[in-house]
């Protein structure tokens, strides 16, 4: 008698259950994330992925939008500049930032900020972003983290 309870149970649910079943906005690849006024962490550069290790800062940007500035940190030091955006187009103008030296991740802070010299294009894919050249080859990723 259980186990026929069960299996009447078990039809019953299966009935209610969709065909369709609804895919997250994120699985789907619809941008969920705005490019702009959205903190970025860098998770990819070049083919070099990045993690950041228990209590480092993480290195990211923010595009704001008011004053068409960007803002950061790049691994040692924090970053500032410009950028113009037209649609899908993007260039980013008049990098610089503090010049603090650090005996670890110089390298890569380098190897991110010359990054900037070369986007041409971006785009965004659920929470990832990704900087793109001027023939669309992805030059770094990143992921939307939302502040508290």
């Amino acid at each position: 008698m259980r186990f026929r309870a069960l299996s009447i149970l078990g039809v019953l649910l299966a009935g209610c259950a969709s065909e369709h079943p609804e895919v997250p906005e994120a699985a789907s690849g619809k941008s969920t994330a705005q490019l702009l006024n959205t903190y970025w962490k860098l998770t990819q550069l070049g083919e070099q992925l990045i993690t950041t290790p228990p209590g480092a800062r993480e290195i990211h940007f923010v595009m704001h939008s008011e004053n068409q500035r960007v803002a950061g940190f790049s691994g040692c030091n924090q970053m500032t500049g410009a950028y113009v955006l037209n649609g899908r187009e993007l260039k980013f103008e008049q990098m610089g930032g503090t010049l603090m030296a650090c005996a670890a991740n110089m390298e890569l802070e380098q190897n991110f900020l010359r990054m900037f010299g070369q986007v041409a294009g971006w785009k965004i894919a659920g929470e990832s972003l990704q900087l793109l050249d001027d023939g669309g080859k992805p030059l770094a990723m990143f992921e939307s983290r939302y502040l508290e």
